[in-house]
Formats: structure tokens, C-alpha cells, sequence
């Protein structure tokens, strides 16, 4: 079940944006409406109310989740999960599901996650089949980068607590934990590799914080020496592939103040560096952070791909 807060961020991405990854071709806030047969541009895609409506056949809607139910002819639920995988939106567990046959358990997790219980699951570095074809043939992910990152992998579900009922990782998932600068793990996201439909791409147990994926390769930073900041983990993985440090922010919607506060402690970051994501997600992160940080450097992805990730997986590009 989406919690309040799921739904709302999924509700502020911008319209044109998801208007793009369903393949619409939109120009000055404008598109061919798919609704009717449609030859000159008559769906407005409104940025400030963030809704769209077409002035010929009349459809419109009060904004992405709703476009993307008319388009696709999905679900409330299906929208929503659509769009999170879409635009790398993580969506926090289904804690009101649990496998058929199991009792709940009697230990509790307490007020905040269940640390010990996660550094046990994520304990065991086997890769499945399915996590070695996601990071070796399809991300062209290096192995000594997958074993710097304690990267593992599950084959089937596993609770994400010692209390059965405060929701389980999907399965196949690989898994990737998120580690504070001195290495104290933070919490583990789920990145599910399988191909049942209607499961979230990303999990995250439950009271988990977004924070800033790889943070330890921060107190390992040189003065001066050059960082690149990604959007998302399997940017960063690429990124570290080409052996370049790099952090990753969990996705363009979700770099906090206390985030941006913590970089600008860190002494040694001095020579920051940015491949933006090519989509408008992408471009208002890198915008944000160059507010931030002035002496930000960016670096254009050619046409055609969509981020480093992709980039790198086909050409094996090197900034």
C-alpha cells in the first residue's frame, strides 16, 4: 500500500517530464493530444498547476498520475509504480503485506530500522544469476567496484526487520547498502531485478532516510581531487566503473538541505563535477546544485543517451 508520502512526490513531478517518458514529443509546454486524432498540437501541458488539458477533444487531468492511468489504461497502483520506475522515485515498503504462512514475529525493530537484522542480510556477497546479469553484462559494472560496494544479491523474498510484518524485500532484488563516511551502515535498498509487474523497482525499509548513496569515498577524497555527483546508485556505480570517486543522489526529487550541508563541510571537496541525467529531472538537479556550489562542473551526455549509466554500458565512456 503507497503511503501519503509516496503519492505526493510522485504528484510533483513535473507533467512535461512524464509526458516525455511516455513519448510524447512536447514543445513550449505543448503536444500532440493522443487522446484524438490530433495534427497540430492541442494537449497544454500546464508547468505552474502542473495538469494537462487538450482544447479540442476536452480531455485533461490533474496531473501525472492521472496522464499516465489515461495513457497507458493502467491502475491508480500500476500509475504510481509506473512512474516511480520511471523516474527513479523510491517508494517506501509495503509493510501491510507478507508471504502466505508466515507468523509475526515477536521481536520489534523498535522506533528506527532494524540495523543488526540488515547487516546480516546484506551479510553474504553471492550474486544470483539475475544480479550478475543486471552488473556485469548489462551495466558493465567493474567486479573489484561491486566488491567495494558490499553489492549482494537475494533469490527469494526476505524480511527487512526481525519483525515479520514491517515488510519484506522482493525477490530477485539485488541489494545495496547505504553507509554513513565512516562506514556505518544507514540502511539497504532493494533493487528489484525481476519481471512481475506491479512491484516496486526500489524499496527501502521502512523510517530509512534517503541520504546520499556512497558517502564513505568522501572521507577518502583528497584535497582538490575531482568528485562526480550522479543522480541515483547505478550512475555512481558506472561513474566508479571509470574510475572516477563519485556519490550519488537518490534521485533528482530528493536533495535536502542537510544534505547540501553536510557536502559543504566536507573540507577536501573542492573540484566538483556533474553528468546530469538528460531529461528535466536531470537538468533541475544540476541547476540546484550549481546554486550550491558555484565551481560545479558539468559535462554534456550526447544525444541519445539518457544518463552516464547508459552511456557507459554501451560505449564505455570516459569523462
Amino acid at each position: 500500500m503507497l503511503s501519503d508520502y509516496d503519492i505526493q512526490k510522485l504528484r510533483a513531478l513535473p507533467i512535461e517530464s512524464v509526458a516525455e517518458r511516455l513519448g510524447l514529443r512536447v514543445s513550449r509546454g505543448r503536444c500532440l493530444c493522443p487522446f484524438h486524432d490530433d495534427t497540430r498540437p492541442s494537449l497544454m501541458l500546464n508547468r505552474s498547476k502542473n495538469t494537462y488539458h487538450c482544447f479540442v477533444c476536452g480531455t485533461g487531468g490533474s496531473g501525472p498520475i492521472d496522464l499516465v492511468m489515461k495513457y497507458l489504461n493502467k491502475t491508480f497502483i500500476e500509475a504510481c509504480y509506473w512512474l516511480a520506475n520511471e523516474h527513479n522515485v523510491i517508494i517506501t515498503a509495503d509493510h501491510n503485506r507478507r508471504p502466505l504462512g508466515t507468523k509475526h514475529h515477536a521481536q520489534s525493530s523498535g522506533p528506527g530500522i532494524d540495523l543488526a537484522h540488515l547487516e546480516s542480510v546484506i551479510a553474504n556477497k553471492t550474486l544470483t544469476a539475475e544480479a550478475r546479469r543486471f552488473l556485469f553484462d548489462e551495466r558493465r559494472i567493474r567486479e573489484d567496484v561491486v566488491a567495494e560496494l558490499g553489492l549482494s544479491s537475494i533469490s527469494s523474498p526476505v524480511p527487512m526487520s526481525g519483525n515479520l510484518s514491517e515488510g519484506w524485500f522482493n525477490a530477485p532484488s539485488l541489494l545495496i547498502p547505504y553507509r554513513d563516511m565512516e562506514g556505518k551502515l544507514l540502511s539497504v535498498q532493494a533493487r528489484y531485478l525481476g519481471g512481475e509487474k506491479g512491484k516496486p523497482r526500489f524499496q527501502f525499509p521502512r523510517g530509512s532516510k534517503c541520504s546520499i548513496y556512497n558517502l564513505p569515498v568522501l572521507s577518502q577524497l583528497s584535497d582538490g581531487e575531482p568528485l562526480f555527483i550522479t543522480e541515483g546508485a547505478s550512475d555512481c556505480m558506472a561513474m566508479l566503473s571509470a574510475r572516477h570517486k563519485a556519490i550519488a543522489i537518490p534521485s533528482a526529487t530528493l536533495l535536502k538541505p542537510e544534505d547540501v550541508a553536510m557536502l559543504k563541510s566536507v573540507k577536501t571537496l573542492t573540484n566538483i563535477h556533474i553528468c546530469p541525467d538528460r531529461d528535466r529531472p536531470g537538468e533541475a538537479l544540476a541547476l540546484d546544485l550549481k546554486q550550491h556550489f558555484p565551481q560545479i562542473m558539468r559535462h554534456q551526455l550526447p544525444e541519445g543517451y539518457k544518463d552516464f549509466g547508459d552511456y557507459w554500458k554501451t560505449r564505455g565512456y570516459k569523462i
